[in-house]
């Protein structure tokens, strides 16, 4: 029984290890990648509207596949003027989400404001909301319309690892399953780790 644990115990360590090495190496352009978007995407819906966060850090979308990969980063580069943004080496640079606003039944009000991210028990608010849609600053999504977009920039201390982390809209519209999220991402990097042994 003993020697289970420890062997498990030992195989959980090695795991963890060899994600942490990968994730210190960049990963290539042309790596195919696995996540789709629903992967690396927040839903929430309640009444007529519905909200998806979509995690636009690179330590994720690294590992999507090219069609999301390069979409989310040319919103970034067409978007976000700072280069540290989205630029991997810098420990200072904000969580960016790509959240879109969809009316489901009729025209619907929304507050951009009132979307917030909980990790470890602290509440983060966006520190910047940057419109992605033109008339994002209105307010309003319309039904048989395209959602409305913008890209919200959190503090970095958020902790994408965390099981914990949750995205709530005004108290009443919650998603907390980001552990879906990690396992996803963790499957990501197993397969690139099989794409760069082969390629050595």
């Amino acid at each position: 029984m003993r020697v289970s644990i420890l062997l498990t115990a030992m195989t959980m360590l090695f795991a963890g290890m060899l994600l942490a090495q990968i994730d210190d190496e960049p990963v290539p352009d042309d790596f195919a990648g696995l996540l789709v978007r629903n992967d690396i995407t927040a839903t929430m819906r309640g009444g007529d509207i519905e909200i998806t966060a979509t995690i636009m850090d690179e330590s994720i979308i690294s590992y999507a596949t090219l069609e999301i990969r390069n979409h989310l980063r040319k919103l970034k580069e067409e978007y976000l003027d700072d280069t540290f943004v989205f630029d991997p080496d810098s420990k200072d640079r904000p969580v960016p989400f790509l959240i879109n606003f969809r009316a489901l039944g009729r025209e619907v009000r929304y507050e951009p404001q009132e979307l917030v991210v909980f990790s470890y028990g602290s509440r983060y608010q966006p520190i910047e909301i940057i419109p992605v849609s033109p008339k994002f600053n209105d307010r309003v999504t319309y039904i048989r319309e395209p959602p409305v977009s913008a890209i919200y920039l959190f503090d970095r201390s958020i902790d994408l690892n965390s099981r914990e982390l949750s995205i709530t809209y005004l108290n009443g519209l919650s998603f907390n399953s980001w552990l879906r999220v990690i396992e996803k991402v963790n499957e990501a990097k197993a397969q690139y780790e099989v794409y760069r042994t082969r390629n050595r």
